[in-house]
């Protein structure tokens, strides 16, 4: 049976029933939601392990314009779909929201011009690189490491990308060298890393996506 889950805006979402994915607790989307803010209208978000997107919906109705959420596990990926297409419903403003069945690393292997998102096919201008990263893989999965050098040498992000990891707080994952930890916050057992790009050892091209 799938269950439901409510945003802090009080709409309910559906939430997959299977044991494998873990939504972001309520407090821990609320915090997230207060750190971020105004900062969020207008933005780009990609959703690295999406589940059901819960945090997805949190940043459209806070005014993020585009959400590319990747999830491997078929089911719950077209749960995601179907949170998103739903929240989105409710907002007046043009949003591109896109959802992706696919192994997290292989896809961000690809790079933002594979073909297989349809942003860069719709975009004239595309702005393909995200403003913020969020990534919520299983606690034990050895995948922030592999996923923060390939968001920087895949070229998925900006000079000013934020990179949020929902991580354990007891085996936090190593900040690999091309990212600096900006901030971390600490509510029970999880934790939240915003880590921005090391200016000193990363070089940025963001003139492509201006012009």
């Amino acid at each position: 049976m799938k269950g439901k889950l409510k945003l802090i805006s009080g709409k309910r979402i559906e939430s997959p029933s299977s044991q494998k994915t873990r939504p972001t607790s309520s407090r821990v989307r609320e915090a997230l939601i207060n750190i971020l803010g105004n900062k969020l209208i207008g933005t780009s978000w990609l959703d690295l392990c999406s589940g059901s997107g819960v945090m997805a919906c949190e940043v459209l109705q806070q005014g993020v314009k585009r959400v590319l959420a990747i999830e491997k596990q078929r089911e719950t990926a077209k749960i995601c779909k179907k949170n998103l297409i739903d929240v989105s419903n409710t907002i007046n403003s043009s949003i591109h929201i896109e959802v992706i069945c696919t192994e997290l690393i292989s896809f961000l292997k690809k790079g933002p011009k594979n073909k297989k998102i349809d942003f860069v096919k719709d975009c004239l201008i595309p702005e393909q690189k995200f403003d913020y990263v969020f990534l919520d893989p299983p606690y034990e999965s050895g995948l922030y490491e592999l996923s923060q050098e390939l968001l920087l040498s895949k070229q998925w992000i900006k000079e000013s990308t934020t990179l949020i990891c929902e991580c354990s707080s007891k085996t936090m994952p190593r900040i690999h060298n091309g990212w600096k930890l900006n901030k971390e916050k600490f509510y029970g057992n999880t934790s939240l890393l915003f880590l921005i790009p090391n200016q000193a050892l990363n070089c940025f091209d963001d003139t492509d996506s201006m012009h």
